[in-house]
């Protein structure tokens, strides 16, 4: 069944070989935490929808959409159920957008502002993600596939079974974002700032940790032994010592 609503806000339409653990032992993590990431929950027969910017409270259920809201400004709009493909929303600002059960593929969110964003059972693919703010989101069962996510801010997120699989996040804000269990596989996190993050149980096997900030985050976290050089010079940093053979 579909329903649109506009007006108001009512709507319904392995990899671990040689793994290295950076803690001490700690306590076994629980099954949410450890979880894979679920996927969207999506039907087969959606209507077509052609957007043309956003307003206050559209809401959508069982949609493909596609189209453009680039520079959109509204709040509380909410997709449910649906596929979003190509869609232009570089410089929009979405203030309490809500996706449930949605596939986002080859999407342009380049300097988008989406404050208070929650997202349930979502999945990025392709998609261009370049200095968005996803500052304090709620993430549940969100996944990004080979998305360029540089210079990001996921400034205090809290996030459960996030996925980040390929793609690029140079310079990424994770500043005390609650990461824990998270996957990071095959992902640029080259000057990513990890200053106060969350992100015991994380697994970063095959991802490019360079030049990170906050480096004490990484405590608990899984890494493969190609890291282990890498996050030894982060935890270096971040404890402010210094290599000197000059006596």
């Amino acid at each position: 069944m579909k329903f649109v609503a506009r007006g108001d806000a009512r709507w319904s339409t392995e990899r671990v070989q040689q793994d290295v653990d950076v803690s001490p032992p700690r306590r076994p993590a629980s099954r949410a935490a450890s979880a894979e990431c679920r996927t969207p929950r999506i039907v087969d027969d959606l209507e077509p929808l052609e957007l043309d910017g956003l307003v206050d409270h559209d809401g959508w259920s069982e949609v493909a959409v596609t189209g453009s809201a680039v520079a959109a400004d509204a709040q509380h709009v909410s997709f449910a159920r649906s596929t979003i493909t190509g869609v232009r929303l570089t410089g929009a600002q979405l203030h309490r957008l809500e996706l449930t059960d949605v596939v986002l593929t080859n999407c342009d969110l380049a300097g988008a502002v989406l404050e208070e964003l929650s997202l349930d059972r979502v999945a990025f693919v392709g998609c261009r993600l370049t200095e968005v703010d996803l500052g304090r989101a709620r993430l549940v069962d969100v996944s990004f596939t080979d998305c360029q996510l540089d210079r990001a801010s996921l400034r205090m997120v809290r996030a459960e079974r996030l996925a980040v699989r390929g793609g690029t996040a140079i310079a990424l804000d994770l500043y005390q974002a609650w990461c824990n269990g998270s996957r990071w596989h095959d992902v640029d996190l080259t000057g990513a700032d990890l200053s106060g993050a969350h992100l015991e149980r994380a697994r970063l096997q095959g991802s490019t940790i360079a030049d990170v900030r906050g480096g004490k985050a990484l405590a608990g976290s899984v890494i493969d032994h190609e890291q282990v050089y890498a996050v030894g010079l982060a935890l270096l940093a971040d404890a402010a010592i210094t290599v000197d053979e000059s006596r």
